[in-house]
């Protein structure tokens, strides 16, 4: 498994926000920032564009697109739903190049989305577990995503504009 792989899984789960800051991430983006496989990995470029598409009406978020690390093109999909009335958000995140398809629970307030991530890594069996925050403000998207076992750890951190 390359080092970005995990990252990417997050980077892109994130966008599985609410209802608030779902609509706010409607439209094409471009990022770049760094992510790193393990705690102890060494932090990797990463360019990435997103094209998010925004339905009001069941308050879901459709996402694809892609991301580059140094040699290696990604491509990432996913569906996410904000709750209308909670600050709950679902969805279920596909990422062919690597962890497949997982489930996605968290929280929305304002302008922020949090929630936790944890699933095997096919390749090494390894427990992939970190916390994901995405803020949404003027115009702008920020993930920053922290190993769960020790949150201090940044595995993380993607700028995006449109």
């Amino acid at each position: 498994m390359f080092p970005v792989k995990a990252a990417m899984f997050i980077f892109l789960t994130a966008v599985s926000a609410a209802a608030e800051p779902l609509a706010e991430m409607d439209g094409t983006w471009r990022g770049s920032g760094w992510a790193r496989e393990t705690p102890q990995g060494p932090q990797e470029t990463v360019r990435c564009q997103i094209r998010n598409a925004y339905d009001d009406a069941s308050t879901t978020l459709t996402l694809s697109g892609q991301c580059v690390v140094p040699g290696r093109l990604l491509t990432i999909s996913g569906k996410l739903i904000g709750s209308d009335g909670s600050e709950r958000i679902t969805g279920r995140w596909f990422k062919p190049d690597g962890i497949g398809s997982v489930r996605i629970v968290g929280i929305q307030r304002g302008g922020i989305v949090a929630f936790n991530f944890n699933a095997p890594d096919p390749a090494t069996g390894r427990d992939l577990a970190q916390n994901v925050e995405w803020r949404v403000s003027d115009g702008a998207l920020r993930l920053r995503s922290t190993d769960r076992a020790n949150p201090d750890i940044v595995m993380s951190d993607i700028s995006f504009s449109q």
